[in-house]
């Protein structure tokens, strides 16, 4: 029986509407699951704080079929955060907007890809702010949600076509988890800063004496290159660019943001909304396909 999946239209100002039409009229979605849509398939020009309440609206619809398992999942199509502010919510991304109207207490942002996965400690922060908000808590809070994704989900079957081809040494099932260094060279023993001694190693001390696989910190311009060779099943990065840079990079079509640690499974794109070219017919619906396919996926296990 294919499941029903919960589809968010996003901004209706952006290009959510169009590549949702698109996508719940693709056979790859059809053939293996039940779209059910939430918000409007049209494009609309809107002021930012009535598509802000709009998109808001609409998610706390998916949200509700979530929560009372009407929808085995929900994916989303991409917001404007600007909007959100317009709309006067604290809230500006989806993962802390999810979190807080479902209790989550722990949770975070995963981007997940055929041949890299990396998990977030801080999300959607001015660069000023990630080092006064790194806490090693938080980054055990982070690790250990990775890894109980690992222990549920890990397997070929997340990205069903070109793993193998895709991946220099094939598949690899490995467990070991690495910690990124929030400072060029690892902080240098404290000569670049000192979040590596007094926090990121504490938190690496404290995963390891709890029987985690997990090694770090380790520098960013070279973590992603070992985790790309197999070396690491998953990369826990300290700030937004530092995760998504890498990964976008290696892999835009196919990278999918999901969210850990919800009451239910949460998949998104890894795009924005793109006003310059909605409305205009010509947006790409194939990364929602994948975030459509990896919810899916993840129902299964």
């Amino acid at each position: 029986m294919k499941p029903l999946i919960g589809i968010t239209t996003g901004c209706l100002c952006g290009i959510g509407p169009e590549i949702v039409s698109q996508a719940i009229k693709d056979p790859r979605v059809l053939e293996i699951c039940t779209p059910k849509i939430f918000g409007g398939l049209f494009y609309k020009k809107m002021d930012p704080a009535q598509c802000g309440m709009a998109s808001m609206a609409s998610l706390d619809e998916a949200i509700k079929a979530a929560m009372t398992k009407e929808v085995s999942a929900i994916v989303t199509a991409p917001i404007n955060k600007s909007h959100w502010k317009a709309a006067c919510s604290p809230f500006l991304g989806h993962t802390e907007y999810l979190a807080h109207i479902t209790g989550s207490k722990s949770f975070c942002m995963m981007m997940v890809s055929p041949r890299l996965k990396v998990s977030l400690v801080t999300t959607h922060l001015p660069l000023f702010k990630v080092a006064g908000t790194l806490t090693a808590e938080k980054i055990c809070e982070v690790t250990r949600l990775t890894k109980n994704f690992l222990d549920t989900y890990n397997s070929p079957s997340l990205h069903p076509e070109g793993v193998t081809a895709s991946h220099p040494q094939g598949v690899k099932r490995v467990s070991r988890i690495a910690v990124c260094a929030l400072n060029p060279h690892a902080g240098d023993s404290g000569a670049l800063g000192n979040e590596e001694e007094q926090i990121i190693i504490p938190a690496v001390k404290q995963l390891q004496a709890d029987g985690i696989d997990v090694t770090g910190p380790l520098p960013a311009d070279t973590i992603f290159h070992r985790a790309l060779n197999g070396e690491f099943a998953a990369v826990v990065a300290m700030y937004h660019d530092q995760a998504l840079i890498p990964i976008k990079t290696l892999d835009f079509k196919h990278t999918v943001n999901v969210t850990i640690g919800l009451p239910f499974i949460r998949t998104s794109v890894d795009h924005g909304t793109a006003e310059d070219i909605a409305g205009k017919g010509i947006a790409d619906h194939g990364n929602l396909v994948e975030a459509i396919k990896m919810a899916v996926n993840l129902c299964r296990k």
